[in-house]
């Protein structure tokens, strides 16, 4: 009778071991995920904030002939492209 206890009990320490381990591997693959997952919703942002304000400024103001200057600015790269 003790025998059988002490051999579920040396059974169940390795997989309790396991679970935990699983668990610890979860958790930190789940906060490099986010912390992944932040970094790129954060360039896609950066990116395209810019394009985004322009938008709402031509909806708010009516079409206007541009100078040859401001095509120029228009059409210089700003910023690094990723």
């Amino acid at each position: 009778m003790t025998g059988e206890i002490i051999t579920e009990i040396i059974i169940a320490i390795p997989l309790l071991l396991v679970i935990a381990a699983q668990c610890y591997l979860i958790h930190d693959l789940s906060e490099k995920w986010d912390a992944k997952e932040k970094d790129l919703l954060n360039r896609i942002l950066a990116k395209n904030y810019e394009t985004f304000v322009q938008g709402e400024a031509v909806m708010r103001e009516p079409p206007k002939p541009l100078t040859p200057e401001e095509i120029y600015e228009q059409q210089i790269e700003r910023g690094i492209p990723v």
